[in-house]
């Protein structure tokens, strides 16, 4: 089955994504340093959002030129990971609104493990179905484990001692994931025929 319509689809909705959480930034209330100031948690997390679908953004544009075929599961899971990205603007403004609500700390890292998770899966469904040494290199469960303990301790020290600190994990993590997938794609020849 030809990638290019999934491709189109998922670029589509992205481009879709980013213009919601944009539209949701709020005004300052007044137009000086201190009113944009006041409004520094939105622009965190938007930023914080921003770079999760740049990251997404550029692993389907690659990924996408390297495989040849896909089947029905990487198409259903595509939907997934599409489905879950969708919900970014929601907990966009969830943490911009709550920022040192402790609940929504939990919801909004919680939201970015299951990205984190329905990627892997996705890029372990395309490896198995393509069968590439180069795009075998990318998935890596180690960084998602670590990940995972690093969420883990942002929770534990945002419950005892500031709720805030979760979010500072999230952002180290999603910038670490950011990292890694600019660092395993950028080597890969996507003209390549390197199948085994």
């Amino acid at each position: 089955m030809d990638s290019q319509k999934l491709e189109a689809f998922v670029d589509a909705v992205l481009a879709i994504i980013l213009t919601v959480i944009v539209l949701e930034l709020p005004q300052p209330e007044t137009i000086t340093f201190a009113g944009f100031w006041a409004l520094k948690t939105s622009f965190f997390a938007y930023i914080t959002s921003f770079i999760v679908v740049l990251t997404n953004w550029y692993f389907f544009h690659i990924i996408f030129e390297i495989i040849k075929k896909i089947n029905g599961k990487v198409i259903t899971m595509t939907g997934l990971v599409v489905f879950v990205m969708s919900l970014l603007p929601y907990f966009t403004l969830l943490i911009s609104n709550n920022f040192s609500n402790l609940n929504a700390q939990l919801c909004y890292c919680g939201f970015f493990i299951v990205i984190e998770l329905a990627y892997d899966v996705l890029f372990w469904m395309i490896t198995n179905i393509e069968h590439n040494k180069q795009l075998s290199k990318i998935l890596n469960l180690k960084r998602t484990a670590i990940h995972l303990i690093f969420y883990a301790f942002g929770i534990i020290l945002g419950y005892f001692v500031m709720p805030e600190i979760i979010v500072a994990f999230v952002f180290i993590a999603v910038l670490t994931w950011f990292v890694h997938v600019y660092m395993s794609i950028k080597d890969i020849d996507i003209n390549s025929e390197n199948i085994d």
